[in-house]
Formats: structure tokens, sequence, C-alpha cells
């Protein structure tokens, strides 16, 4: 009886576990109508950070109290502060000289030379590269109106931006874009342009654990690596030296 109850345990333990690894986290950020907003997710669930509701009676009595109580509270710390500073004044300095341990021994600094210094830039690169691609923008809106007090340079941005935008309606397979919404315009008759956007980007917990396990990895494949030239380096300098004593 008692082992299966362990059991039920342990197998919900590893569900939530699972769930927390595996379930998407996001951000929901952009600006339309002249909102700018700020929404997280976890799964099903969303949270918006910005704009903040306005609170209610409730809650606005709730802040006013704790804020009151806040307000005592610090009172009371700095009359306990005042108190212990007068305390301290009046005591005696301490002269006594402190004496200086000489059995402590000082490690000296490990010297990196140029190869090792190559080999952890190649390592931090891979990870970085793994950590970008870990998210994914499962949504980008760009809708965007040109415009200008000068015809002519109106026409050029509107030219500028189209250019910009190509890249990101191009599907080569290193964006991660699952879904986008890009309208652009050019409106002379305006002066002010007119932009809303949107971006919905993901990541699950997983992947930063299979790109620290990838790093640590790299990082033990080239100290054994590193471990073996140095022995077979220091094995061929004593050969070395065993044949130039037994020559002389």
């Amino acid at each position: 009886m008692v082992g299966r109850i362990l059991l039920i345990i342990l197998g919900i333990l590893l569900l939530l576990i699972l769930l927390i690894f595996f379930v998407p986290y996001g951000v929901d950020a952009g600006y339309e109508e002249g909102v700018l907003f700020l929404r997280v997710k976890a799964g099903p669930f969303r949270f918006t950070l910005y704009p903040k509701k306005p609170p209610s009676e409730r809650k606005k009595k709730k802040q006013r109290e704790k804020q009151d109580a806040a307000g005592s509270e610090k009172k009371a710390d700095e009359t306990k502060k005042k108190k212990k500073k007068e305390k301290k004044k009046g005591e005696p300095a301490d002269t006594a000289e402190q004496g200086v341990d000489e059995t402590i021994t000082v490690r000296e600094k490990t010297k990196w030379d140029l190869d090792t210094i190559a080999a952890l830039a190649k390592m931090a690169l891979n990870a970085l590269r793994r950590f970008f691609r870990a998210f994914r923008v499962d949504f980008l809106k760009l809708h965007l109106t040109v415009a200008g007090s000068d015809p002519y340079d109106t026409a050029l941005r509107y030219g500028a931006v189209c250019a910009a935008a190509e890249m990101l309606n191009a599907d080569d397979g290193r964006c991660r874009l699952r879904r986008r919404d890009i309208a652009l315009g050019c409106d002379f008759a305006r002066t002010f342009p007119e932009i809303a956007f949107r971006i919905v980007v993901t990541v699950q917990l997983y992947k930063f654990v299979h790109m620290a396990f990838m790093f640590l990895a790299e990082y033990v494949i080239w100290k054994i690596r590193t471990r073996r030239e140095k022995k077979a380096a220091a094995l061929a300098q004593r050969e070395d030296d065993n044949g130039r004593q037994q020559d002389e």
C-alpha cells in the first residue's frame, strides 16, 4: 500500500516536472491603436503586465493600509538605529591590531594561451547560437504607413522600408517565424507615419537544459583532448631527453 502511494506521488511529481519544462512560455508585446501593451503567457494562462487595470476601492484601501504600516515600521527602525548610534558613541574604541596570518597560501592565477581562448570562444559562440535558436517567433505583425513633409523623402523612406521588409518575408530557414502579417503603405497627404506592430515569442525550458548539457559535453571533450595532447607532448619530451643522454 505504501509502495503504491509512493509510486503515485513520484508519478505526479514527474508529470509536474515535465509540464514545467515542456509548457511554452512567452511574451506578447506590441503597439496597436496608440496603445502599448505587454503580456506574459505560460501555457494556456495569460497575464497582462502593461497597461495595468485600475485598482478597485478594496485594493486601494489595502494599499493605503500597507503604506501606513510600512511608514510606522520605518519610523521604528530609524529610532532603533539612532539609539544604537548613541550607544556606540559612548563605548571606547577597540584599538587592537590584527595580526597577519602568514600561513595563508595565495594561488597563482592560471595563464590562458591563445588555443585555450580560441576553444572557449568557439564554445561560447555555439552556446549563443543555441540560445537564439531556442526562441520561436509565433506571430509577427507590422503595419506601417510611411509619410513625411517632403514627397521625395517619403518615397525614399518607403523604398528603404520595403527593402528591409524583404528580409522578414524571406523564408530561408534561419528565422523561426511561424506566422507574419506585414503590410506597408505610403501616404503623401499625411505628414506623420502610422505604425502598428506586435510580436509573440515563445520558449520551452527544456531547451535551456539541453543547451547547458551540450556546452558541458563540449567542455569535457575539449578538456580530455587537451590532457591527452599534454601527456603526449610530455612523453615525447622525455624520449628526446633520454636519447640525448644516451648519445652523450
